[in-house]
């Protein structure tokens, strides 16, 4: 076991042997593999492919013949290969032999924020508990929360409130909640609010959700906002 990741590595096996027991004889016993960082091509990276494939026998031998969980590519780590592709087992066995959570890709974009925005909600969970930064942001300002809100993963979005995801985030000069007013998302704008968001944030242009829900002509929106404080 790599220095000082012995006790924390065994709770998060015992967790997720409860979360997973469908994948838990899967992961090797073998002592964890190379997890220093390193840059790479993803064409030169075997455990991309073999992550991408979903080939969980070929993931666990390239790991334990000593290719790095921790490469990083154009196209994001082996981690970020399996969440992409929807692979629950590849994802949860590079975790439990200590691949990073939060390696990114060029943009910024992080497992996370890729299971958030595909409403993984299981892949999202095994993120958070294995030390995912709910609040980690990319190159254009988003964070897993407002992926999960603007592509309606309601249940998405109440995982990361719960894990401590920023509910008064903004992005391009809107707050979370003024997005989702805007897109006509009654049930998420209720969690949101719900949570704390800002009812009364002013945009970039001086506009409120309030103004948006009106603007729309959404009057569930606009009586949601007004019992919630709304400023008229």
């Amino acid at each position: 076991m790599a220095k000082g990741t012995g006790s924390s590595s065994r709770c998060f096996l015992i967790v997720f042997s409860l979360f997973f027991p469908w994948v838990a004889g899967c992961a090797s016993h073998a002592e964890p593999t190379n997890l220093e960082h390193g840059t790479a091509t993803r064409a030169g990276t075997p455990l991309m492919e073999a992550a991408e494939s979903g080939d969980l026998d070929r993931v666990i031998a390239l790991a334990e013949a000593g290719e790095s969980l921790n490469t990083l590519t154009e196209k994001g780590s082996p981690l970020m290969a399996a969440v992409v592709e929807g692979q629950d087992r590849i994802a949860w066995y590079l975790l439990s032999q200590g691949a990073a959570p939060d390696l990114a890709t060029p943009d910024g974009g992080t497992p996370l924020m890729m299971a958030s925005s595909e409403g993984e909600r299981r892949l999202v969970q095994l993120l958070l508990s294995a030390g995912a930064r709910v609040n980690a942001t990319d190159s254009d300002g988003y964070t897993p929360v407002m992926r999960a809100a603007e592509n309606g993963h309601l249940s998405v979005v109440k995982v990361l409130l719960a894990a401590g995801a920023n509910v008064n985030v903004s992005q391009g000069g809107e707050s979370l909640l003024m997005k989702i007013v805007a897109s006509g998302d009654l049930l998420t704008a209720e969690m949101l609010l719900a949570a704390g968001a800002d009812v009364n944030y002013r945009g970039s242009d001086g506009i409120t959700a309030l103004n948006l829900a009106r603007n729309n002509n959404n009057r569930d929106l606009e009586m949601l906002l007004v019992q919630a404080g709304a400023e008229l």
